[in-house]
């Protein structure tokens, strides 16, 4: 239950939130992000209560980059994936790589705005909370360290995540006032890459495993409150893992994944079992303050749950909701040929009595499969009359790393630690281990078993491109790679008020 303080306190970040969309809807004619400094700068930076609206008012800003038209989805799932379009030509295009096509979802998904705004109010924090320490006694020194440690750590995973969706992009280390920025032209995957990598270190030496431990406090909030909300260090080093991997470099990216999986209790972090992976209520997609890795949450009790901008608007139908059917599904074939275990505790079929489990999928037999993984209508306990959804986000969890530790170590030819930690994965789903002797590549069936356990979560598209590039087996893909056509094109607007921006070259 959330006391009254708490909702001023919130009272206070959605004003700013509410400033910075104002903000967001008058973009300078040049490099057109968005302003980090709301408010009357005078009254601003000089208490607690900055630094807390403020800091919370980044996490606003991140959902809202990543979930506005569905992007997170749409890019993780749609291209060459396993969910299709029921009646949306727009998702369709995308689904064939057609990212010319002239929709509004497509042109708005081609804007890099928003993860500029997250950005630049990331490093507005940044160069600005140290103020507060010298004005208001009770910032410490240690709220500093853990405060500037998130906006670091905010600001690299939106480098991260923009640089796989359009490659090279402007790299901006300093806030920029609105109506003031210098035009700036992009960076190289490597140098962007390269400043995020450092900005993590950077936050990883700073950031608790958790906040408000024992008798402690964090802004006068208990653990409970903060569980699972901020990131800490081992999303720091998750994202570090993902980055490496990302460049190819395998090295790292075992150094990062295997620091995750040595410190993982610290953070209260387990592997799920499936029913508490899926369970509206409790699981790690529903209101709990479950710990995992990096989830960016949407509360029902605060407010935050809408009726769209999560998964569920897109693959939910009757019966689940009254929407008659999904925008988006996963046909029938393509599950049995995914889940061809009947073991599965995630879907399968018992050989004996043919009956299914549910816990991903339901009206299996129905016109349209209905991909039920993530289904938090308002608060977990809402049900089909009420579409307003309050689910997770969830970027990166535990089996998460575990699979990509595993991919680390194939590819380094560490076969018996990555068979180790791939079978810890299929020993929590209730499938049969992977033995040494195994016909079946080593390297596929662990990205197979991402493709089965990470469904709907947006890594679909960057698992095929990785896979791509490794095994090199796949002309479509491998094609695309070598022309820049994994990237989406940039869009005209933004060309438009920077003249030193260029179209990725397979967009021109």
């Amino acid at each position: 239950m959330f006391n009254m303080k708490r909702y001023n306190q919130w009272g206070k970040y959605l004003v700013l939130m509410l400033s910075m969309s104002v903000l967001f809807s008058s973009c300078n004619k040049k490099l057109d992000i968005v302003a980090g400094n709301v408010g009357a700068e005078g009254r601003e930076w000089t208490s607690v209560s900055d630094t807390r609206a403020h800091l919370m008012g980044i996490y606003g800003l991140m959902r809202a980059a990543m979930v506005d038209n569905y992007g997170h989805w749409v890019y993780g799932e749609m291209r060459y994936g396993d969910f299709n379009s029921y009646s949306r030509a727009d998702l369709r295009v995308v689904q064939e790589n057609k990212l010319k096509a002239s929709y509004p979802l497509i042109k708005d998904l081609t804007d890099w705005r928003r993860f500029y705004a997250v950005i630049n109010a990331a490093s507005l924090f940044i160069e600005r909370a140290p103020e507060v320490l010298k004005k208001d006694s009770r910032y410490t020194e240690r709220d500093l360290k853990y405060d500037i440690g998130q906006a670091r750590s905010i600001r690299a995973l939106m480098y991260f995540y923009m640089v796989r969706i359009w490659g090279e992009v402007p790299l901006l280390k300093d806030s920029y006032d609105n109506g003031s920025f210098a035009e700036v032209a992009q960076s190289s995957e490597s140098t962007v890459l390269a400043f995020a990598e450092e900005e993590l270190l950077k936050a990883a030496e700073d950031l608790p495993y958790r906040y408000a431990v024992g008798q402690q406090t964090y802004y006068g909030e208990s653990e409970s409150v903060w569980s699972g909300v901020l990131v800490n260090k081992i999303t720091a080093y998750s994202i570090l893992a993902h980055i490496a991997a990302w460049q190819g470099k395998y090295i790292n990216a075992d150094v990062y994944s295997k620091f995750v999986i040595d410190n993982y209790t610290k953070a209260n972090l387990a592997l799920l079992n499936v029913p508490s992976l899926v369970s509206p209520t409790d699981g790690l997609f529903g209101p709990s303050t479950r710990a995992q890795i990096l989830a960016v949450r949407s509360s029902y009790e605060l407010g935050e749950a809408t009726n769209t901008g999560h998964l569920e608007s897109l693959t939910l139908g009757y019966p689940i909701v009254t929407k008659a059917k999904p925008d988006i599904f996963v046909n029938r074939d393509t599950i049995n040929t995914i889940f061809d275990d009947p073991n599965d505790t995630r879907f399968g079929i018992d050989s004996v009595s043919g009956l299914i489990r549910t816990n991903y999928f339901t009206n299996y037999n129905g016109d349209i499969p209905i991909f039920s993984k993530v289904k938090v209508i308002r608060n977990g306990e809402g049900d089909s009359d009420f579409s307003i959804f309050g689910s997770n986000l969830v970027f990166t969890r535990l089996e998460e790393i575990f699979l990509l530790y595993a991919e680390a170590k194939t590819v380094l030819n560490q076969r018996d630690e990555a068979i180790k930690y791939l079978n810890q994965v299929k020993a929590q789903r209730g499938l049969k281990p992977y033995i040494s002797s195994s016909p079946k590549d080593l390297l596929g069936e662990i990205f197979l078993e991402r493709r089965r356990e990470l469904m709907g979560e947006g890594w679909r598209w960057y698992d095929q491109i990785r896979f791509a590039k490794i095994k090199k087996n796949n002309p479509t893909l491998n094609t695309l790679i070598e022309n820049g056509g994994i990237f989406w094109p940039i869009s005209a607007d933004v060309l438009s008020r920077n003249s030193k921006l260029k179209q990725n070259s397979y967009w021109k």
